[in-house]
């Protein structure tokens, strides 16, 4: 916490601007939206085999951290956005292609880049995704090449969903009876470790991920079963190491006159180990964790609250590419609250707040490790304006 008189007298003010700036914003944005009509949905088909997509979004955002082991706070506010575009070609009848391109292309969990005319933020658009995809038998499906993972997911706490690796998936879809059986499966290179010499040997010595999955869906319930088997080979240079992450998910929907969806994951590791020795003692140690989630919507109103107990290691790398939403992606309890409004044709808004803990202090987080949460409390505000085609 701040200590002196005029730290807390500069943070308040400076807390009433950002709360200003947040609120100018918002009531830009609705006014800007009552007033001018929503556009219509272009048009995607350019012909019977070739299709175009794209998005933008426009986020207003406030970090306010409260830091562990030192009397200065600090906060932030940013300007963002995300641009994206693709298409695909369905070149057969049982082949596709597809690519898309993204702003901040060489980030890791994040699309989106900073509203600046140049610095450190300004960042390149680039392949987000290339792909070949296949279709086979009545409900199977093959893809090669950067894509994001076939895993079924309620929310990103296990994969962040903008993460698109370059792999090979596969899954097939069985109808039983009222319902169905999904089994998918994606192995993905995290890692390449390049060049080594002949007595060291370079060839499969990449650092990898495969993924399995099998997701049972009847009415209005879904559970879901799923694994990533992660193999730190080489160097070792994966937080966590080689080892195997689970998670266990629950989803019904009640059909009642407001539609209440609600969601539970659990999540656990095993052989998770400390190759670099900056927490040794916790191996084994903080390797559970679950999400509760519940939404509900109403004419074009959403509403979602979700609820996080995260281990350190209860997600893949310590959870380097779990969300990042929150500030920080793992060693956290903390809480989502978003409210969103569809203006149609592809036009909407939302605001968030999330909420987040520290869970262990006593952990040291190294200095490249900015997704497990060393601070002792973070608040995000977000505003997002979304449009797409």
């Amino acid at each position: 916490m701040r200590e002196t008189q005029s730290g807390r007298t500069k943070g308040t003010t400076s807390r009433g601007v950002a709360m200003a700036t947040l609120a100018s914003f918002l009531f830009v944005v609705l006014g800007w939206m009552l007033v001018v009509p929503a556009p219509a949905t272009a048009g995607v088909a350019i012909s019977d085999k070739l299709s175009v997509f794209g998005d933008v979004r426009v986020r207003y955002e406030q970090d306010r951290e409260d830091r562990t082991g030192t009397n200065i706070d600090r906060d932030r506010d940013r300007a963002r956005f995300r641009a994206r575009f693709g298409f695909k070609h369905k070149t057969t009848d049982k082949i596709t292609m597809g690519m898309r391109f993204a702003t901040a292309a060489d980030s890791l969990q994040s699309p989106h880049q900073d509203l600046e005319v140049n610095g450190t933020n300004k960042q390149l658009f680039g392949i987000d995704q290339a792909y070949i995809e296949t279709k086979w038998g009545k409900g199977g499906f093959l893809w090669l090449g950067k894509h994001g993972i076939s895993f079924w997911e309620q929310n990103e706490q296990f994969w962040d969903g903008d993460i698109q690796p370059v792999g090979v998936g596969a899954g097939y879809k069985i109808g039983l009876g009222d319902g169905s059986l999904l089994l998918q499966s994606t192995y993905t290179y995290i890692n390449d470790e390049g060049w080594a010499n002949s007595s060291t040997n370079g060839i499969n010595e990449d650092d990898t991920g495969m993924s399995l999955q099998a997701v049972y869906t009847r009415g209005g319930g879904t559970a879901a079963i799923g694994a990533l088997m992660v193999n730190d080979d080489a160097d070792q240079d994966l937080a966590g190491g080689s080892a195997d992450y689970y998670i266990a998910s629950l989803q019904y929907e009640l059909g009642t006159t407001l539609p209440l969806k609600l969601g539970v994951d659990y999540l656990f590791s095993d052989r998770v180990n400390d190759s670099a020795g900056v927490n040794t003692g916790f191996e084994g140690k903080e390797d559970t964790g679950y999400v509760i989630n519940a939404s509900t919507k109403t004419g074009n109103w959403s509403l979602q609250v979700k609820h996080y107990d995260v281990g350190l290691n209860s997600v893949p790398l310590q959870g380097a590419v779990s969300q990042d939403n929150f500030r920080f992606s793992s060693n956290f309890e903390g809480q989502r609250y978003q409210v969103g409004h569809n203006f149609g044709n592809g036009v909407s808004m939302d605001g968030r707040i999330y909420d987040q803990d520290q869970k262990r202090s006593d952990l040291t987080i190294p200095s490249g490790n900015s997704w497990a949460m060393g601070s002792d409390e973070n608040t995000r505000y977000q505003v997002n304006l979304n449009a797409k085609f």
